[in-house]
């Protein structure tokens, strides 16, 4: 279905290219609004065997063996685009380069972008001390930087397609069928996922810190074993509009 959605909205952007006049230079897309980034954190692991508390940067990339996916990130922030929030998340994703024999086990950066509604974002913002919350957005998408037509403002702009592409399709869908018809069909687009799991804790030496757990590891039970920390006031960088409203 998706990759039928994909066809129609090139099909209109072709149809919309032919149409087209004259060639007309343009503005790349971009946000109306971004927050400010948390690039740096420190992950944290209680070690199963020795019980001894380990940690590295989350940017650092230990080897564990062939299989094993380190949880890690480069960036995370909050960004407005045509009316939509999404929480960005720049990161890089372990796959085996031949599936079928499960040979070469590498990683590649990835884009990726979760729709967050207003009650997320709220919820976010107010996070108070000993609470865990859990993002499952109703939309996500994500896209390899490395490909050759990669770039943010293409990355937001084929995002924002999808969503109203598959929006429209369900309400379609809700007319004819019925919502039960339409839920089954989003969700088979969008298979349900947990995106970020948060923590705000204060420490015994007084410190107010935020915990948190990423896709594709962002498990609620291993929140008090595995996770990356940073200070609350860092946490704050979320909520906080950055001057800038590009991204690479």
């Amino acid at each position: 279905m998706r990759k039928a959605i994909l066809i129609l909205t090139a099909a209109l952007f072709a149809s919309l290219s032919i149409s087209a006049q004259d060639r007309v230079n343009k503005e790349p897309e971009q946000l109306s609004y971004k927050s400010k980034e948390i690039k740096n954190a420190m992950y944290w692991q209680q070690n199963s065997e020795t019980g001894q508390w380990e940690s590295r940067k989350n940017t650092k990339l230990i080897y564990l063996g062939e299989g094993v996916a380190i949880e890690n990130f480069n960036s995370l922030f909050i960004g407005d685009y045509q009316g939509k929030r999404y929480l960005f998340l720049d990161f890089k994703e372990y796959s085996w380069h031949y599936p079928a024999l499960q040979t070469e086990w590498i990683y590649k950066r990835m884009m990726m972008a979760a729709l967050i509604s207003e009650k997320d974002y709220n919820q976010m913002d107010s996070l108070k001390v000993g609470q865990v919350l859990t993002i499952t957005p109703r939309f996500y998408d994500k896209m390899f930087k490395g490909h050759a037509e990669y770039s943010f403002p293409f990355f937001i702009s084929l995002c924002e397609s999808m969503r109203s592409a598959t929006e429209t399709m369900y309400n379609s869908y809700k007319r004819t069928n019925g919502e039960s018809y339409a839920e089954r069909y989003w969700e088979k687009e969008y298979p349900p996922l947990t995106f970020i799991v948060l923590k705000r804790v204060k420490t015994s030496d007084g410190k107010d810190v935020v915990r948190f757990r990423l896709y594709p590891h962002a498990m609620k039970e291993l929140i008090d074993t595995h996770y990356f920390e940073v200070e609350y006031s860092v946490y704050r960088n979320l909520f906080k509009a950055d001057k800038k409203l590009t991204y690479k």
